[in-house]
């Protein structure tokens, strides 16, 4: 029996591996978005949220919608209960029945108590919530994404700016999060009018 729990526990890392999130990058995620959006919860149900906008950053709808509640795995848990006045900026996608759903799960569903945001996982760039919206406005209004989006390999996708590289530079000097998008999220420049960029798999 000993022998049995001794393997388990060496196989388990490489069990694991198997069952990691597959992570998008946030400018994947934001240009995918139909609808990104800072507000409270005002409703919790078994399938789904009611939720209450009181800021749109990209896209237009009601001032509440339906969230589709995702279903969490051991790779992918809740930060938080749901619950009624709880504060989300969510990155959202309509579906089939005209409600909305987080992008890649937990990554579209940000978390904010007392102005800050409570995950431990998110990168440092996520400093607070005025700079994340900022950040995602500055990059919507810049940079259009081409390609596949839904392709898990991401191959052939690319950005197209409609600043130079050297405006996006400059910008980047005033937004964390947006300087974050540039760096991380896209690669190398390639010389050509207006700015492409690809992304970096």
């Amino acid at each position: 029996m000993k022998l049995f729990v001794y393997v388990f526990l060496f196989l388990l890392p490489i069990l694991n591996y198997g069952f990691k999130k597959h992570e998008l990058p946030y400018s994947i995620v934001i240009s995918k978005a139909d609808l990104i959006v800072d507000g409270t919860i005002s409703k919790v149900s078994q399938n789904e949220y009611e939720f209450t906008i009181s800021e749109f950053v990209k896209g237009k709808s009601g001032s509440k919608i339906k969230v589709s509640i995702w279903k969490e795995w051991i790779c992918d848990p809740r930060i938080k209960e749901l619950k009624a006045g709880q504060r989300l900026i969510l990155f959202l996608e309509k579906t089939a029945s005209g409600n909305f759903a987080p992008i890649n799960d937990s990554t579209g569903e940000i978390y904010i108590d007392n102005d800050a945001f409570i995950s431990i996982f998110l990168p440092k760039e996520f400093s607070n919530p005025t700079v994340l919206k900022k950040g995602i406005s500055m990059f919507v209004e810049t940079i259009k994404v081409y390609g596949d989006l839904n392709d898990r390999f991401l191959q052939n996708v690319y950005f197209v700016s409609n600043k130079s590289i050297f405006e996006i530079y400059r910008m980047t000097e005033n937004n964390q999060f947006f300087k974050f998008l540039v760096s991380n999220g896209v690669s190398h420049y390639i010389v050509n009018a207006p700015a492409i960029f690809q992304l970096n798999n």
